[in-house]
Order: C-alpha cells, then sequence, then structure tokens
C-alpha cells in the first residue's frame, strides 16, 4: 500500500566540529534545515537564524565518514578507554553495544581524523560539517530509547541519499597501508558501502601506516582523490578478484551507458546479500535501508520497517519491477534457509563464474500477495507469469510399444512381423479352405502368442518421452545411472549435463538438501540436482551460462482451483528443455514451507514407507 518517496532527502542532523591544529576544540549536533514555526531552539547558539546555518553548511559541504565498527574497535583498544557499563544491551539483541559506547567508539575515529586532517594541504584550524552514523542517526537531546530508535531507523533508510549529498567522503579500515579499494578491506566488504561511495564527488582516503610517524607506530594520513577514480581503482580490484558483481556495480556508476539498469540492479540486490552475509548479518533486516535510494525508485522511509529483509527487498522489486526482474534474482537463489519462514523462493545467490554469469531471464516474475481463501490470510508469493513448464515423473513406466519404436528391435521386429504375417496369411487360408474348425483356433492362437510376445519385448525397455526424478539413495550404490541400466539396456552409456558444460552449481549434496538426479528418457541426458523434497515439476526461468536455469517445484497434482507451488531445489538443463516444456499460465510460488527432507540411510526408507511426507516426530 506504500508510495514511491521523493528523491534527495538530506540528512537531519551534522556535527559541527571546530578543529585547532590536530584536537578538536567543541563539538555539537546542529539540525542540517532550519524549520520554520518550530522556533529558535532549534537554532545554533550564536546564529541568528538557522537559515544562516543552512547558507553556511551548503556554502561549505558538509564530510562524511565511511568506516566500519570493526576498525573503530580497534581505535578504541589502542586508546586505552574504557566503555560505560550496558544494563540495556539484552542477551541475543541486535546491538554489541549500547548507544553511549558506540558513541565512544566512534569518538576515537574521530579524533583520529582530526590528526590526519594535517596531511591534507587544505585542511586549516576553524570549523567543519561531518556527518558520522552514531551522532547524527537521532537528536541527541531526547533521552527516550524508543524515540531515539525510530529516529536511527528512519535515517538509515536515506544513508544512500545522505553520503550522494556530501561533498567528500573519509573512507577508513584499520589495516596498515591499506588504500580501501580491495575486496579484502573490511571498509569494502559493508552492506552500507556501496551507497557510501557510488556517487561522492571526492573520497578522502585515510590510511593507518607506521611511514609518517617517528616512533614506529601507527597513524593516519589522507590522501584526496576524486570520487571517479577511487571507483576505478575499486572496479579493478574486484576483476581482479573475479567478484564479477561488483564489477557491474562500479562500471554502471561511471553512468558509461554500458550496464543496463535490469543488469545493474540484479548486481547491486546479489552484492548487497553478499555483503550482509560477510559481516555476519544473516537475517538481512537492513537489506531494503541499504538499497534504498540506489535503485530507480525509493521507497518511503516507514515502508521499510527493517523486521523482515526479504519483505523489504520484495517491497523495493515491486516499486521497480518497471526496470528490474525478480525472475533473474530467483534464477541464482540457492534453497532458503531452514529459519526463513516467508519468500522461500530467494536465499542465498550464487556467485557467477567465468562463463556462467550469461543471465538472460525467460519470463516475468513479479512479488505479489496472495490468498488462498477468503478465510486464509494473505501470504508473500512470487507470480511468475507465462513460464514453460516441465512434468517431472515419480515413476518409470514400461513401453508396451516397444518393439516398434526402440532401433534396437528392428531386426526383430522385422522377422517376428514377417512370420506373424506369414502364418496369419496360412491360417486364413485354412480356415477359408474348409477347415474353419483347425484355422480358427490356429490363427487365435498366434495372434494371442504375438501380443504376448509384444509384451515381453515391452517389459525390457522403458518409456522414453518424459522427465523422471529419481532419488539417489533410493538407488543400489546410488549410481542413478547404473540402476536405469539395469530397468533398460538401451542405456548404455551415461551423458551428466554440466561435465563438460558451463552451468551454475547451487548447493551441496546430502544431508540437507539431499541428492537428486534428473534424467531425459529421449536422450539419456542426466542432471545432478539439490532438493529439500521430491520435486513433481519445473518452471523454465532463465538462460543462464550454457543452458536453461530452472525452479524445481513441489505442486498440489490434485489441486483443481488456483493453488501454490513450492520451491524444492534448482537445476540448469540443456537447451531443448525448452521445446519439450508446456505453456504453463501463471505459476504461484508460495512461502509454505516444504516439509522435511528425507535422510539417508535404511531407516529413512523405513520412515518413508510407514508415515510418508509426514515428520515422524508429529
Amino acid at each position: 500500500m506504500g508510495e514511491y518517496a521523493v528523491t534527495g532527502n538530506k540528512p537531519r542532523w551534522l556535527l559541527e566540529v571546530e578543529f585547532r591544529g590536530t584536537q578538536i576544540v567543541s563539538q555539537r549536533q546542529v539540525r542540517y534545515e532550519w524549520e520554520r514555526g518550530k522556533g529558535d531552539d532549534l537554532t545554533p547558539k550564536g546564529s541568528p537564524n538557522g537559515n544562516s546555518l543552512r547558507k553556511r553548511i551548503q556554502q561549505s559541504g558538509y564530510t562524511a565518514i565511511s568506516y566500519s565498527m570493526r576498525s573503530a574497535e580497534e581505535l578504541f583498544l589502542e586508546s586505552n578507554c574504557s566503555l560505560d557499563p550496558q544494563p540495556d544491551i539484552q542477551p541475543g539483541g541486535n546491538r554489541k553495544y549500547s548507544l553511549r559506547n558506540r558513541q565512544k567508539i566512534s569518538q576515537t575515529l574521530l579524533d583520529e581524523y582530526a590528526r590526519a586532517r594535517k596531511t591534507v594541504d587544505d585542511k586549516q584550524d576553524g570549523f567543519e560539517f561531518i556527518w558520522l552514523d552514531e551522532f547524527c542517526l537521532s537528536d541527541d537531546a531526547i533521552q527516550v530509547e524508543q524515540e531515539i530508535g525510530s529516529h536511527r531507523d528512519t535515517e538509515v533508510g536515506q544513508l544512500a541519499d545522505i553520503f550522494r549529498g556530501a561533498r567528500r567522503v573519509v573512507v577508513f579500515c584499520h589495516v596498515e597501508d591499506c588504500n580501501h579499494t580491495g575486496i579484502d578491506c573490511p571498509w569494502a566488504n559493508r552492506l552500507f558501502t556501496m551507497g557510501e561511495i557510488l556517487y561522492t564527488p571526492q573520497v578522502l582516503q585515510m590510511t593507518r601506516t607506521k611511514e609518517f610517524n617517528d616512533q614506529k607506530r601507527l597513524s593516519s594520513y589522507i590522501t584526496t582523490i576524486p570520487g571517479s577514480e577511487f571507483r576505478s581503482d575499486m572496479q579493478a580490484c574486484a576483476a581482479e578478484a573475479k567478484h564479477w558483481h561488483l564489477y557491474n556495480i562500479m562500471q554502471h556508476a561511471t553512468n558509461s551507458g554500458a550496464v543496463t539498469w535490469q543488469s545493474a540492479i540484479h548486481s547491486l540486490v546479489v552484492e548487497a546479500i553478499r555483503r550482509d552475509e560477510a559481516d555476519n548479518f544473516h537475517a538481512h533486516k537492513f537489506l531494503g535501508k541499504a538499497l534504498n535510494g540506489l535503485l530507480p525508485r525509493r521507497s518511503q522511509l516507514e515502508d521499510l520497517r527493517g523486521i523482515n529483509g526479504w519483505a523489504d527487498l520484495a517491497w523495493l522489486l515491486e516499486l521497480n519491477q518497471g526496470y528490474y526482474n525478480a525472475a533473474l534474482l530467483a534464477a541464482v537463489c540457492k534453497l532458503a534457509d531452514d529459519d526463513v519462514d516467508d519468500y522461500r523462493w530467494w536465499g542465498k545467490p550464487i556467485s557467477p563464474r567465468e562463463g556462467t554469469e550469461r543471465l538472460e531471464a525467460l519470463v516475468h516474475a513479479i512479488p505479489v500477495t496472495f490468498r488462498r481463501t477468503l478465510d486464509h490470510p494473505p501470504e508473500p508469493i512470487l507470480s511468475i507469469v507465462g513460464p514453460k513448464s516441465v512434468t517431472l515423473s515419480h515413476w518409470l513406466r514400461r513401453d508396451s510399444a516397444g518393439l516398434y519404436r526402440n532401433p534396437e528391435m528392428r531386426s526383430l521386429k522385422r522377422w517376428s512381423l514377417g512370420i506373424y504375417f506369414v502364418l496369419l496369411i496360412i491360417f486364413i487360408a485354412v480356415a477359408a479352405g474348409g477347415y474353419p474348425m483347425v484355422g480358427g483356433p490356429l490363427l487365435y492362437v498366434v495372434t494371442l502368442a504375438f501380443t504376448v510376445f509384444e509384451l515381453l519385448v515391452g517389459t525390457v525397455f522403458v518409456e522414453k518421452d518424459l522427465w523422471v526424478v529419481i532419488e539417489d539413495h533410493t538407488t543400489a550404490g546410488r549410481d542413478v545411472y547404473r540402476w536405469l541400466r539395469s530397468q533398460d539396456p538401451t542405456y548404455d552409456e551415461a551423458v551428466e549435463w554440466g561435465a563438460r558444460q558451463l552451468i551454475p552449481e547451487w548447493d551441496e549434496f546430502p544431508p540437507r538438501p539431499y541428492a537428486a538426479t534428473l534424467i531425459d528418457l529421449r536422450t539419456g541426458v542426466l542432471t545432478k540436482a539439490a532438493v529439500t523434497k521430491r520435486p513433481n515439476g519445473m518452471v523454465a526461468l532463465a538462460v543462464h551460462g550454457s543452458g536453461i536455469t530452472c525452479m524445481l517445484l513441489d505442486r498440489n497434482e490434485n489441486e483443481v482451483k488456483s493453488t501454490t507451488a513450492v520451491k524444492v531445489g534448482m537445476a540448469n538443463l540443456p537447451p531443448f528443455v525448452l521445446a519439450q516444456a508446456e505453456e504453463a499460465g501463471t505459476v504461484y510460488v508460495s512461502s509454505r514451507a516444504e516439509g522435511p527432507g528425507r535422510e539417508d540411510g535404511l531407516f529413512s526408507e523405513l520412515v518413508t514407507t510407514i508415515w510418508g511426507d509426514k515428520d515422524p516426530a508429529c
């Protein structure tokens, strides 16, 4: 029910810091914009009115400092300062430190910046407006924790715009002689780094070194470079490390037109999820807030609740569906973690490799809300519009026409048909020649014998006009192709898709998810997949690498009305699968949990036999 947000949001608070030499003489929080009708209490002391302050900020600009908390912690430990008691921090909470202690840690970073300013020629004594997160995300005049949290949650959602509006951005990490452009830099792996650096016109690289310190202790110096040059260095490092999503993002930031919004949004989303995981934030609560302002359409800040990161991301992609196709994201995501209740069609994205970075959507997918009936609450689903689907069979069927449809039976077919027709003509002639009591029974026996012969030949072969999925643990030795050969000797050589082709790879195999094999019985081509439950269908999502990436689904085959499917795995298949697929209208992939996967071993087979798909613990 939300709307687009306006662009160009400004920070609500800044720090006005007075420097003298390498020391901070004073610092105080000021409002960026004077609000009419609110009175002079919002105006900094000594200023005639808020408009004067705003003019000073616009003339000088403000400096935004980008850093990782880990680096600030290292500085704080070197300073030998102590933290305040933290009675307000609850076990299992989202924050390691209280606000007061986070401000004390960030203050050491501000002090380090004051000492490093002397290495910049144009940095003189006087005032400078600075945006530093722990001091500028909320009003320091309020003391109510709930109100402070509300301010901070709102302000975090516009960080990209705050750094976009900064005249210069200071980039810092604690690693010695690090220039912050490599992917191994602690700063470069933060979720919010992309929004903090993508559009700044000037970068101040604050680097720690022993080179300029007579005492051989680490001290910081600042190198000023254009933002475009800094991003070019990041792009080169990303290419060297084969981080193609980051490379794509930096290339798009140059506005060269070589990277479309479709490709750039995909890279931003996948890289943001990767960084969140690398920074040990697996719940992705700030995912939407970090991406807000980087995509063509922004969300209203109150619509990004920061409770479910997948929900915020789904909302952003819905706002930007004119620029991005969610099928691309669905095509590269692994299976969702067990603790994900909703949005189970997503998961941790895989990284592209050379040859598999090609990704072109074959369908259009939109995150929407679905209600099964009026009595059911709405649930988030992925609506895949107009896909081609393939039915997966769980069982092999004997080919009753195996005598006629298998090239191996060509000679036997000729001889058997020839003998049958010769005998048929002879017995018809005998019956017509006045011996119907002899010719009739013989004619019946010959026809019966030939029919039995056809059926016997059919038991040797299986029908080859379908895709079948076999769970590896149900076959002897977990060799599905050898088991298939025991059922039909015509499968004399395994042809595994992906053994030589460049295809993407998703999850590992057992214990969860467990291994299954998809086999095209027409050609004998097999594909390995990791699933959480045996699928009964798949839909084609994208051309991915050398093949077609499909989502494996568990669908209710007995449901006639509109229903939802569950994602149980991903697979990449040969291109000819599109010729075998059928139009499926619209497919809804829901958040309904798919149930427990079958574990390996005899016990699991016994449990499956007794309980079916139910959890034996129930």
